[in-house]
């Protein structure tokens, strides 16, 4: 068993001295007979160097109690460090007949405890005078404690531990010459912790920003690119750190619509931005096959509730967009009013009622409709009426009302940019995310066939047919089927569904020849569409975008095989028009025929 007096007045336990280090500090005292001024200057510049050069903390403090006991003629030391809570002591380094490495001390324990607590040098020179000191001799190794001298380790007011020796050899008084150069390398080994610990955390700390760096490229990656493309729905996203925890998407559905979200994960760092990413994640996964924004919303609440922790949630808006028609359908959790512009300029509200996602498991949501007709609507996260002017006045939406109609004359994406460039002039400070997510519904009147003048009194499409298959001219064969039958639906004789066939198929080979130069890795989708006294035919590939102004029909003069599709399919149809898709991914083509 220990003697009594292990962590109280001094700390040794039973063990065996080590051998020494392969590169030891130079001076050894216990062989020198005199020890001079020029000697100890030596000897710090030599600890002080190790302390300096090494990048093994652990095998340096070693290193350096091993010189310090040479140095001092005692028989044993060990070092110890305190705690971050600043609750024990620890001892990591030991040398001397017993080994004592990661004995753990309260901090205000014995000698060592005491000369942290005082921060001053503290010497006992006859431990049989101290009433401490009980069983002084170790039964195993016969280690007897007769004296012990104890010196500080800190760093201006910061405390790290302290430094023991025990045992003067030959028998001698700790005298006021050790207590000082103990005290002097004790804040040298001080110096070198210090370092250490600085050095450690601006380690970590780079390792923290490069994983920042990539969780922050892994959550753009999953944003569409602000103002994408030729698009009726655009957005922006600025965090106000790293990470951000707010979020929108849209995408285009086989049959036109829009699908589109805009959530604000409650919280900020990396917890946000990971729930962020989940919930963004299940809105594109279930958002192509759950059309319907309250049971959309449903669906996601369900499975954050599940997995969510520390009462984390996330507000969110939801919705679908059809661009042939205007009709916005969408659901509300807990977030912001959206803003409806209309074309007159005046500005409507929608109320919220149900609760944010991540709260009650089994909450329920409600779809709210309207039609754009030709205006804007516009949702975004408080990062953006929060903005605030000062120390007191926020932008609020009165303030973003106004400095979107100073603005009026842009497109909508230049409208945002400059609203979020007179925000960033001095005076406005940002102290949330923001994201902003718009649809200018005058998109339609500048790529669909038919304008806002008569969407509005149309009977909106009905959708027919929706299709994705290889570009392969194999695949062809059930696609005219299905556009044989849908466009007879319609109300056109089997010669009239034959030709509007055959400009679909001369349409489909373009694709194939043209836009995939023949490989076949891509995909084409097919929308049909009973219209207003019709057929719609939305057709879209996923190549790199052309430019429509070049694509003509060949000069009939040139006589050579092929080139001819794009002559069928205008003498066919009333109209087909070349475009890119919304979301700015690939090439649209849209034909109508009305019926005679």
């Amino acid at each position: 068993m220990p003697p009594a007096y292990w962590g109280r007045a001094n700390v040794f336990t039973r063990g065996t001295e080590r051998e020494p280090m392969t590169t030891p500090l130079r001076s050894d005292p216990i062989e020198t007979p005199e020890v001079g001024f020029l000697d100890h200057l030596e000897f710090l510049a030599q600890l002080s160097q190790s302390f300096v050069t090494s990048l093994d903390l652990e095998a340096t403090l070693e290193q350096a109690l091993r010189g310090i006991i040479r140095f001092l003629k005692v028989e044993a030391g060990t070092l110890f460090l305190l705690e971050e809570d600043g609750q024990a002591l620890v001892c990591r380094a030991s040398i001397g007949p017993v080994d004592i490495r990661g004995l753990r001390l309260k901090s205000d324990e014995g000698i060592v405890g005491r000369s942290v607590r005082r921060n001053s040098v503290e010497v006992v020179n006859d431990t049989r005078a101290d009433a401490n000191f009980l069983n002084r001799v170790d039964q195993q190794s016969g280690f007897i404690t007769r004296s012990i001298l104890c010196a500080p380790m800190a760093v201006g007011k910061e405390r790290l531990g302290a430094i023991e020796v025990l045992n003067k050899i030959g028998g001698g008084p700790f005298d006021a010459h050790d207590m000082h150069l103990l005290r002097v390398m004790s804040s040298s080994a001080a110096l070198a912790v210090s370092n250490a610990r600085m050095a450690g955390a601006l380690v970590e700390q780079e390792r923290m920003r490069r994983e920042l760096e990539l969780a922050a490229e892994i959550q753009r990656s999953l944003l569409p690119p602000d103002g994408a493309g030729d698009s009726p729905i655009v957005g922006l996203n600025r965090p106000i750190g790293e990470v951000s925890g707010d979020f929108y998407d849209y995408f285009t559905l086989p049959d036109g619509r829009m699908p589109f979200a805009l959530g604000d994960v409650s919280g900020k760092g990396l917890n946000a931005a990971l729930l962020m990413a989940k919930t963004a994640s299940l809105f594109r996964c279930l958002g192509k096959s759950v059309h319907d924004p309250a049971t959309l919303l449903a669906y996601i609440n369900r499975e954050i509730c599940e997995t969510a922790s520390r009462g984390m949630f996330v507000t969110m808006v939801a919705g679908t967009y059809e661009p042939m028609t205007g009709a916005l359908r969408f659901a509300n959790a807990g977030h912001l009013p959206p803003l409806l512009r209309r074309t007159d300029r005046s500005y409507a509200t929608f109320p919220v009622e149900a609760p944010p996602l991540g709260i009650v498991g089994d909450a329920s949501f409600e779809n709210q409709e309207t039609n754009l007709n030709g205006g804007e609507f516009y949702v975004f996260t408080d990062g953006l009426t929060e903005y605030r002017y000062g120390k007191t006045e926020e932008l609020g939406v009165d303030g973003l009302i106004q400095m979107m109609e100073a603005h009026a004359g842009q497109s909508i994406i230049d409208r945002l940019r400059a609203l979020l460039g007179e925000l960033d002039q001095a005076g406005w400070k940002a102290r949330d995310d923001l994201t902003v997510l718009a649809i200018d519904d005058t998109w339609a009147a500048r790529v669909l066939a038919d304008g806002p003048s008569r969407r509005g009194a149309a009977k909106p499409p009905e959708p027919l047919l929706a299709l994705r298959f290889p570009a392969r001219a194999d695949r062809l064969r059930p696609v005219r089927a299905g556009v044989l039958a849908a466009a007879q639906m319609c109300g056109f004789d089997r010669t009239a569904a034959e030709d509007i066939t055959l400009a679909l198929c001369e349409a489909c080979e373009n694709i194939i020849v043209h836009a995939y130069k023949g490989r076949d890795d891509g995909d084409i989708e097919l929308g049909v569409f009973r219209s207003d006294g019709g057929i719609l035919l939305r057709l879209r590939d996923f190549a790199p975008p052309i430019d429509p102004a070049r694509v003509r029909p060949r000069d009939l003069n040139d006589v050579r095989p092929g080139g001819l599709g794009t002559h069928f399919i205008r003498a066919i149809m009333d109209v087909a028009e070349y475009g890119r898709a919304p979301d700015g991914v690939g090439n649209l083509l849209q034909m109508t025929k009305r019926v005679s």
